[in-house]
């Protein structure tokens, strides 16, 4: 994955700490949508996340998209 990939999944990380919720909460807050594997996966930068995924991310972790997006410089 590209380093952007990779300074996005910090960006979720911290986001995910901030909101106080672990990998299988955000599975159980989703009712599944999303698995922890997979959240885990995406902070790692092993796997890319669209758009609408991020976006519904950041709804659950109640941050605005704009905070996880790294800088363009990276």
């Amino acid at each position: 994955m590209s380093d952007y990939t990779r300074h996005l999944g910090v960006g979720l990380r911290r986001a995910r700490h901030q909101s106080g919720l672990s990998l299988m909460a955000v599975q159980k807050v989703s009712e599944g949508s999303f698995k922890a594997s997979v959240v885990g996966a995406y902070e790692r930068g092993e796997r890319a996340i669209t758009v609408e995924k991020l976006h519904r991310l950041c709804k659950i972790y109640r941050v605005h998209v704009v905070s996880v997006l790294p800088s363009i410089d990276h």
